[in-house]
């Protein structure tokens, strides 16, 4: 760049530091976005209805019943991805995010199976698919004499666990003390039985697995109908066997062949136990998992040394004769849980409380607290396990009575995720019972709903509405997405979209698809300076809107509008010392002697004493005892009293306002303004004038410079 062209900028610049100052306009700033926005209640029917910023950040996993798909959604209710089964098949019913993002489900294959299982939650197929949706595997557990059902535990060594239902005929029933009174509705008239049995399933290549571990509860169980059997003996006196002549369950379920109904199924790696959740027993168990099969067969073995017999059980001391109904604490329960390390309430169990059979009509979701240390569970003195009630517990009333299916988790901030599963609806609440997300699934046997769209009638059949089993939280750091593309889809219901040229996330809380402005005051949220407020009412002008200003002061006097004692005019301006500003006094009285200083013969004495009486009060009266002067001398008196008057009347009040003499604070800003408006211009002229002379003596040094 030449000498003569850096001159040109200098001087520019310098010009423009002096005019952008003046020129510049503020630009609002956007507010800090909400984590979670939605309040919709009121007219959504299906997707993300409500959420805060509370919510557990992370991915939903769930699986309609009524649909081959499983979806993935964050926590706006967006699609982040889904799998559909290779086969084709409803869930049978629960599923599990490998951490290799892979998915594992349990399959319905009830419609092809040879077998005459027809409780609900039948499987028979465990499917693992691809994140692209490839089948990676699939194993088949259904014949006449078995059959997956409801819920299946994927472990860390890459093992599964699954739920299944064994066929005992009749006479197998007898030979184990069964009753033959009670009733059966297994097919065919038979009164046939189907314990549950809990298999470990090892997956191998092409399609094949191995069972690496069995437990059966047919293997412990106790009877005191029959005495010529082995397994007789006092019931209360044997808490670690189940009881093959109990059928308390509620409603139709007393009595039917799928005699315990298990549904819910987990894995404790620290302690190498199993929970399991029996809805027709209205109870939970543990058992030990460290056992051989043998052993679990049994009753020694194991970390525990008690083989397959349990270690602890909790809802229903009916069942083994120890407790009354008025006891009773679990009302045909789904989905059972250990809380994991970490969370609130870790090593606790919790449990969806569904409710039937009890006098009210509630679900409810309750955390357990397990008595002992390190997977041991002492008996109290009655024969029974604590606790005597949960230690945490939330329901919402009749707003929330699934009798059938759901599910609960906690999560990693300590709120807990619910499913309803006969209405499709997620809950996520906080330690306080607070609902902080809700969402319902879109998903019905007439396929994906539109926004809107009543939710179908039919739910607690199953087969009919959105119900689901249960849902599962992943947390956004979880390994199986680390190389995945997370970015999030659109809403899975068919919806408008009121403004598709917006990014409308997360400024839309009552769902339209546009940015929203929830205090109608023209400006929208993310630039809205005082939300639920009027931003343009700002009676101080200090750019803080009067809504969200704890200092509003409409006159600037340093006093704010609440406490001020002249609107509109300073308080601190109080000539006369009357504590009355100025602004709003009446009287103008500096000398308080009762006349206003407009009107004040004697400024700063008291006009009405005048000894004299000459009309001049004594204070300003050079004779005030009637004294006789000399003409000049009272030429003089009376001028200098004119001047004193005057000098005076400069220095206090104007006489045509009443008001004082004091600097026009408009005036000065005016004044001041200009002044500086000169300053720039003079700056300007000098630079401009120093730059020509700059350029004027230029070529000649130039050309010394040249020369030399």
């Amino acid at each position: 760049m030449s000498i003569r062209l850096r001159a040109v900028v200098l001087t520019a610049l310098m010009l423009l530091s002096l005019t952008v100052p003046i020129s510049a306009e503020h630009q609002p700033s956007m507010n800090e976005a909400p984590v979670c926005n939605a309040d919709r209640n009121s007219t959504w029917t299906v997707g993300l209805v409500y959420c805060t910023d509370s919510i557990d950040i992370g991915y939903t996993l769930f699986s309609p019943f009524s649909s081959s798909e499983s979806f993935l959604i964050d926590y706006e209710g967006r699609e982040v991805h889904s799998w559909d089964s290779p086969g084709k098949h409803r869930p049978g019913m629960s599923s599990y995010l490998l951490p290799d993002g892979d998915l594992l489900r349990s399959a319905d294959i009830s419609q092809q199976a040879v077998g005459n299982f027809s409780g609900g939650g039948t499987a028979g197929k465990i499917e693992r698919i691809g994140w692209d949706g490839t089948a990676e595997w699939s194993w088949e557990f259904s014949s006449t004499s078995y059959i997956t059902h409801h819920d299946i535990e994927p472990m860390p060594n890459g093992n599964i666990l699954a739920i299944a239902w064994e066929d005992k005929t009749e006479s197998e029933a007898l030979q184990a003390g069964r009753n033959p009174a009670i009733a059966s509705d297994a097919p065919g008239g038979n009164a046939n039985v189907w314990p549950d049995f809990i298999i470990e399933i090892e997956p191998l290549e092409n399609n094949e697995a191995n069972i690496v571990w069995e437990w059966h509860a047919w293997d412990h169980l106790i009877q005191d109908y029959d005495a010529s059997k082995d397994n007789y003996g006092v019931v209360r006196d044997h808490p670690e066997l189940l009881d093959i002549n109990y059928v308390g369950a509620t409603g139709n379920q007393a009595g039917r062949a799928d005699w315990m109904h298990c549904n819910g199924i987990d894995y404790n790696e620290l302690l190498d136990q199993i929970a399991i959740s029996c809805k027709n027993m209205n109870e939970v168990y543990i058992i030990d998992h460290s056992t051989t099969t043998e052993e679990a067969a049994g009753h020694t073995g194991g970390f525990s040394g008690k083989g397959g017999d349990f270690l602890y059980r909790w809802g229903n001391q009916q069942v083994y004769d120890a407790g009354l109904s008025s006891e009773q604490k679990l009302f045909g329960q789904h989905d059972i849980q250990w809380i994991e390390p970490g969370r609130e309430g870790e090593g606790d169990l919790i449990v969806f409380n569904n409710g039937g059979g009890q006098n009210y009509g509630y679900s409810s979701v309750d955390v357990l607290r397990l008595p002992g240390d390190n997977g041991t569970y002492p008996l109290l003195s009655n024969n029974t396990w604590g606790p005597q009630q949960p230690n945490w517990s939330w329901n919402q009333g009749s707003e929330m009575y699934a009798q059938i299916v759901s599910g609960a988790e906690r999560l990693l901030n300590g709120n807990t995720l619910v499913t309803d599963g006969t209405t499709g609806t997620l809950y996520e609440v906080d330690l306080n019972g607070e609902i902080v997300w809700k969402y319902v699934s879109p998903i019905s046997n007439q396929g994906t709903m539109t926004q809107g769209e009543e939710i179908p009638a039919g739910n607690v059949s199953v087969a009919l509405g959105n119900a689901l089993f249960k849902a599962r939280r992943y947390a956004p750091n979880f390994s199986a997405f680390s190389d995945k593309n997370m970015t999030p889809g659109s809403y899975i219901e068919h919806s408008t979209d009121s403004c598709p040229s917006e990014d409308a996330h997360p400024w839309d809380r009552d769902g339209d698809g546009c940015v929203d402005d929830s205090d109608d005051d023209g400006t929208n949220d993310p630039f809205d300076v005082c939300q639920g407020h009027d931003d343009k009412i700002d009676l101080d002008n200090d750019s803080l809107p009067d809504g969200c200003d704890d200092y509003v002061d409409s006159d600037g006097d340093g006093i704010v509008d609440e406490n001020d004692a002249c609107q509109g005019f300073d308080d601190s301006i109080d000539i006369d010392n009357d504590s009355i500003a100025d602004g709003c006094d009446e009287l103008l009285d500096n000398d308080s002697d009762g006349i206003s200083n407009a009107e004040d013969v004697c400024e700063g004495s008291e006009d009405s004493i005048d000894t004299d009486t000459d009309g001049i009060p004594d204070g300003c009266d050079a004779t005030p005892n009637g004294e006789v002067t000399s003409s000049n001398h009272s030429d003089n008196s009376t001028n200098q009293s004119s001047e004193h008057s005057t000098s005076d009347s400069n220095n206090s009040t104007n006489p045509q306002t009443d008001e004082p003499q004091t600097q026009d604070i408009d005036s000065t800003s005016t004044n001041t303004n200009a002044f500086v408006a000169k300053v720039a211009i003079g700056v300007g002229v000098f630079s401009i004038a120093l730059a020509g002379l700059y350029f004027r003596i230029l070529p000649r040094n130039s050309k010394d410079e040249g020369q030399g």
